[in-house]
């Protein structure tokens, strides 16, 4: 790595000398010499990273001959966290949730159909955003909504006709 950003400098600069390119581009950061960093005023150098500091990301394979065209929906979602078929939201969700329905713990499956719920209902102050969404069964969100007891005419004045 060093030798390609050493023949950048000298092409950047071909006027310059080495010392002077050495001088602008490298130098000693908490104890390491030869440290590919700017020389900013008034503010922290930023630095090239060592390969070493770069994490390791680990990928799960593809179960067998999928596809994210194969139609299998909940998969892919679970997956990839987006899904053509599906809302961003739904997709989002599914991931967070890894594939679960929230109220009754089961799986999502293919043919399943399922409702965006508010943990804390919008009636009762909840806010529209993800740490408050969750993805449930639709009669899962029936029996939580009954549960909550935010939907009913409780609290509602009708006209007397």
């Amino acid at each position: 790595m060093y030798q390609k950003l050493r023949a950048w400098a000298k092409r950047r600069h071909p006027r310059k000398s080495g010392y002077w390119i050495t001088n602008k581009y490298w130098q000693t950061i908490g104890g390491e010499n030869w440290v590919f960093a700017t020389k900013a005023e008034g503010k922290d150098s930023m630095r090239l990273l060592k390969h070493s500091e770069t994490s390791i990301t680990r990928h799960v394979k593809v179960k067998g001959e999928s596809s994210p065209h194969d139609g299998n929906l909940i998969y892919w979602s679970i997956r990839m966290g987006k899904h053509l078929e599906i809302s961003t939201r739904e997709a989002i969700l599914l991931k967070g949730q890894k594939g679960k329905c929230l109220h009754c713990r089961l799986f999502f499956r293919d043919g399943d159909s399922w409702e965006i719920d508010h943990k804390i209902p919008r009636s009762k102050g909840g806010k529209d955003e993800y740490k408050n969404l969750q993805l449930l069964h639709k009669h899962c969100h029936d029996m939580k909504t009954a549960e909550d007891g935010s939907v009913g005419s409780s609290n509602v004045n009708y006209p007397n006709y």
